[in-house]
C-alpha cells in the first residue's frame, strides 16, 4: 500500500497518520484473528463432544456385546453340562446341575435361621452353576462354576469367594471353585493354579473340543 502525502501536512505529520493507520489495520486484524480463533474453538468443543458421546456409545456396545457373550457361554455350559464337567473333573460323572429354585430355599433358609448373613447369602446365590457329580474314584465332588466369555481375575475372585458361601450355605465340607470360559490366556491359567480353581475351555458351539 503506497501512503500520498496530503497537501496540509508535513513529513511528521505523514508518518504519524500511517503510523496510526497500520496500528489501527492491525487492531482489526487482531480482532479478526481473535474471532476465528474463537470460532474454531467453539468447533473443536463441539467436536470433542461428538468424540466423547461416540466413545460412550461404543462403550455401551461393547459392554451389551460382552454380555451378550456371556449369555452364549452360559447357554453352551447348560447344554453341555457333562462334558464341562469332565473337564473339570477328568474321569467325573455329572450326576446334576443345582437347581436354581432349589438354591433359593437354601437362601431363604440361610437368612430364616440366621448362620449366614444376607450379603453372604447374595453372593452364594450369585454363582452362574453348581455341578454336582463324582469324581474319578467315585466321591463325591461339587464344583461352583463361574462362566464368563472371557476368562480373568475377577472370575477367580468370585469363584474363590463363592464356593466356600455355597458349601456353608448347604452344609458341605468341600465345594471347589471352577470357572468356565471360551477364552482363556496362559496368564488366566497360571492365576487358576495360585488360585486352586479349577477350569474348562467352552467353546461356542455344541461341538466341544480342545
Amino acid at each position: 500500500m503506497t501512503a500520498t502525502q496530503r497537501p496540509d501536512e508535513d513529513r511528521l505529520d505523514r508518518v504519524e497518520r500511517i503510523l496510526a493507520e497500520m496500528a489501527a489495520a492491525q487492531a482489526e486484524a487482531n480482532v479478526a484473528h481473535q474471532n476465528r480463533m474463537a470460532e474454531l474453538e467453539k468447533l473443536v468443543a463441539k467436536i470433542g463432544e461428538r468424540v466423547d458421546r461416540l466413545a460412550e456409545q461404543q462403550q455401551r456396545t461393547n459392554q451389551d456385546v460382552s454380555v451378550i457373550k456371556g449369555w452364549q457361554t452360559e447357554a453352551v455350559v447348560a447344554r453341555n453340562a457333562r462334558d464341562i464337567f469332565a473337564r473339570l473333573a477328568p474321569n467325573g460323572i455329572l450326576m446334576r446341575m443345582f437347581p436354581k429354585d432349589e438354591m433359593g430355599a437354601y437362601m431363604n433358609a440361610a437368612t430364616r435361621n440366621n448362620y449366614m448373613t444376607r450379603d453372604e447369602v447374595d453372593k452364594a446365590g450369585a454363582i452362574d452353576f453348581l455341578m454336582e457329580g463324582t469324581n474319578y474314584e467315585g466321591a463325591p465332588v461339587s464344583f461352583a462354576v463361574e462362566v464368563s466369555y472371557t476368562a480373568g481375575m475377577d472370575d477367580i475372585r468370585r469363584a474363590v469367594e463363592r464356593a466356600p458361601l455355597i458349601a456353608k450355605m448347604l452344609g458341605r465340607d468341600v465345594v471347589l471353585p471352577a470357572v468356565a470360559a471360551e477364552v482363556i490366556s496362559e496368564t488366566f491359567e497360571e492365576d487358576a493354579r495360585t488360585y486352586h480353581v479349577h477350569w474348562a475351555y467352552v467353546p461356542n458351539g455344541n461341538s466341544l473340543m480342545q
